[in-house]
Formats: C-alpha cells, sequence, structure tokens
C-alpha cells in the first residue's frame, strides 16, 4: 500500500500519536515501548513510502 497524499500520511501520524499518548495513560504501554513503536510506525509510513517513490537504480537505463 502506498499512500503518496502527505496529508494522507500526516492524519495517519496524527492518529499514531494520540493512540499511543493513550496507550501509555492506560498502562499498556510503558514510554520506552511507545517509543520503539513510533518509531517502527515512522520506519514503514515514512521511510518506506519515501523508498516506494523514489526511482530505483537502472529504472531509467533502458528508456
Amino acid at each position: 500500500m502506498i499512500i503518496k497524499d502527505p496529508a494522507v500520511r500526516a492524519w495517519i501520524y496524527g492518529i499514531l500519536g494520540a493512540g499511543a499518548a493513550v496507550a501509555v495513560t492506560y498502562g499498556l504501554l510503558s514510554g520506552e515501548q511507545v517509543t520503539v513503536w513510533l518509531a517502527l510506525a515512522a520506519a514503514v509510513l515514512g521511510n518506506g513510502l519515501a523508498l516506494a517513490n523514489t526511482d530505483k537504480p537502472g529504472k531509467h537505463e533502458a528508456e
């Protein structure tokens, strides 16, 4: 799944941040655990989406 719209990605980040705060407030996760999960989410949503939308080496060589 590739989400190219920055507004949608921003909305997802907002939901994840709010969810993380709720998880800590209710004792479902510690602060350290939330940090790790948010870093993973950022890697998947941010870096993964950036990589998916970046030209791959050799992509334009056949043109």
